[in-house]
């Protein structure tokens, strides 16, 4: 292709699992839009089946589609999503870029995990982890170098442990950052919009990890439901006005997500968030100042934490929490003015409409009313805390750690 179009969506799909039936849905959402000469969509699926991966130039309503066949490849490898990234930007240059990450949502297959684990050679394995990997919340992780990972662990209890304290969400992280800045190095310039049509993403840890890679992140704080999301509306929106601000094609994506469902009568929870990476240093500021207030505290507020807590909302098997509902909680249940005055800084610094790092948030469902945009990593005390997490950046700039140490001492 000659010359830059104004767009280039890219759609990495991971779909060789029981996701696939919802890729090809998602497929047909995008033809009924296709690319036009100034947004390309190109997408890379990897589908359960007979056709390995394919890269398609998606067109309107299917017509003379340059398929590229690539055979069985591995679409949970870190080389496999780079060199499609790396292909896409050399095919179809533009002036902006969005990269959209479908992954395998309702988790690993246990044949998969078996091989993954034989492959490491994982010390004193047995078939009977196969079972108890794939369904712990591991089985969710992106990448099969979170599994590599955790396997390699020295014993069968210590790869347990790992299984369920967010270990698989700190290793991804950590791997979706160096994807991304290995393109982003060759590509020049960040990502326009990073979008996760994937699970449990909208999280603190993951924005701060890749503030310097993209300029904006759409995910949800929820396991998304397998129609994921609708294609059809979002790109009809970018093909119109392709002129669009970036903030503003993200704000669409959160309502357009959370309104095709609730106009479809879905009864299951649904959350979507956009952020501004530029700005997310500064909600890490605050978060840092709330954490620094526990964390002197801890002896007097230790039962309030655990409370408020116990009231919020979490996900992945009760390792991340909406942080804004906790502080929410937090400030009802304490007398200490700092603790209040910190916490209500939370929750102002997930208001949309006041130049924060939350441009637009949406939710549906009782499980999520109460919920403001990002989860943070808040395990607690009976439980591990993830021997990954100190790797994150998030972790190491900031005293939520420590705080996070201090509450399981006492």
């Amino acid at each position: 292709m000659t010359g830059k179009a104004e767009w280039t969506f890219l759609v990495y799909m991971a779909g060789d699992n029981n996701l696939s039936a919802a890729g090809d849905r998602d497929l047909a959402e995008m033809r009924r839009v296709g690319s036009t000469d100034k947004v390309n969509v190109v997408v890379e699926f990897d589908n359960a089946g007979d056709l390995g991966s394919r890269r398609i130039h998606i067109k309107k309503d299917g017509s003379d589609e340059a398929v590229v066949s690539l055979g069985e490849t591995d679409s949970g490898s870190p080389a496999v999503l780079l060199d499609f990234v790396r292909w896409a930007t050399a095919e179809f240059p533009a002036h902006r870029y969005a990269l959209i990450l479908w992954n395998h949502g309702s988790g690993w297959a246990p044949t998969e995990v078996d091989r993954i684990a034989r492959s490491v050679s994982a010390p004193d394995y047995t078939e009977r982890e196969i079972g108890e990997r794939s369904s712990s919340p591991l089985g969710r992780s992106f990448f099969r170098s979170t599994f590599e990972k955790v396997f390699s662990l020295p014993t069968p209890s210590e790869r347990a442990i790992c299984s369920d304290d967010g270990s698989g969400h700190s290793l991804d992280t950590i791997e979706l950052h160096n994807v991304i800045k290995q393109a982003v190095d060759q590509l020049g310039q960040p990502f326009d919009l990073l979008g996760m049509d994937a699970c449990l993403m909208s999280n603190i840890e993951v924005a701060y990890q890749l503030r310097n890679q993209v300029r904006y992140i759409v995910a949800s704080e929820e396991n998304e439901p397998a129609d994921g999301w609708p294609y059809d509306r979002v790109l009809g929106r970018l093909t119109v006005n392709p002129q669009m601000s970036t903030a503003d094609l993200a704000a669409h994506i959160v309502n357009d997500y959370i309104r095709s469902y609730v106009q479809r009568g879905f009864t299951g929870d649904v959350t979507q968030t956009a952020i501004d990476a530029s700005r997310v240093g500064e909600l890490a500021l605050v978060v840092n100042d709330f954490a620094e207030c526990l964390q002197d505290r801890m002896d007097a507020v230790y039962t309030d934490i655990w409370k408020a807590q116990r009231k919020s909302t979490r996900f992945w098997h009760n390792t991340l929490w909406d942080i804004g509902h906790f502080a929410t909680e937090l400030m009802s249940l304490s007398n200490d003015a700092e603790v209040v005055s910190q916490a209500t800084a939370i929750v102002d610094a997930h208001a949309v409409g006041t130049n924060g790092a939350v441009i637009a948030e949406g939710h549906s469902g009782q499980k999520v009313e109460h919920c403001h945009g990002t989860t943070v990593y808040f395990v607690p005390p009976i439980s591990d805390i993830s021997r990954f997490y100190p790797d994150l950046a998030f972790a190491q700039d900031y005293r939520w750690l420590a705080m996070l140490a201090a509450y399981h001492t006492v």
